[in-house]
């Protein structure tokens, strides 16, 4: 116990790292409550954090994408409110668009199900994109029509869209990814 509160004050050179660890602390304290079986209610579904797991692994598994991957997309996108809704509209833990939850029959809604349809957009980005992950987190970010793929010498370059807010959601679902890589020892 006295070594972690001596490494988090040694890390603690931003507000940003101490919100970050604020985060990380609430989200044990989540965790931990729901491990003794308590939950919460959503518009008539009854939910707990142990299905928000069992559902990141099977949409890791059946799509094919690395677990701290969609975990560090989900925190990107969301950090973890399923009741967040974008300004453009997008809704849920993977702020998937309801019109794409549609193409897809999928209810975005739904916090589980918006789990599965985020992750089945991600693959679809990926599988457009040669599973170059940059690209794909562009895709998923500001819509496939904003990346454009050209030829040099038969090896296809990746142009990705001059948003600001695109770049550096890439940079933060990269870290977070990093992170949650040695946390899950993946």
């Amino acid at each position: 116990m006295e070594n972690f509160k001596i490494r988090f004050f040694l890390e603690k050179k931003s507000i940003f790292t101490a919100l970050l660890w604020f985060t990380i602390f609430l989200n044990c304290i989540l965790r931990a409550y729901a491990s003794f079986g308590f939950g919460f209610s959503r518009k008539g579904y009854k939910f707990s954090y142990k299905l928000f797991d069992k559902a990141i692994m099977f949409a890791s598994n059946k799509y094919k994408i690395p677990a701290p991957f969609l975990i560090a997309v989900i925190r990107a996108e969301s950090n973890f409110n399923i009741d967040a809704v974008s300004p453009k509209g997008a809704v849920g833990l993977m702020q998937v668009m309801p019109e794409t939850a549609k193409t897809m029959n999928l209810n975005a809604f739904n916090p589980l199900i918006n789990i599965i349809a985020g992750a089945k957009y991600l693959r679809y980005c990926l599988t457009m994109f040669g599973y170059n992950p940059v690209p794909a987190l562009a895709c998923y970010n500001a819509g496939p029509g904003s990346v454009r793929t050209i030829y040099i010498k038969n090896r296809p370059k990746f142009i990705i869209p001059p948003y600001r807010q695109t770049e550096i959601y890439i940079m933060r679902v990269y870290k977070y990814y990093d992170y949650y890589r040695k946390l899950l020892k993946h």
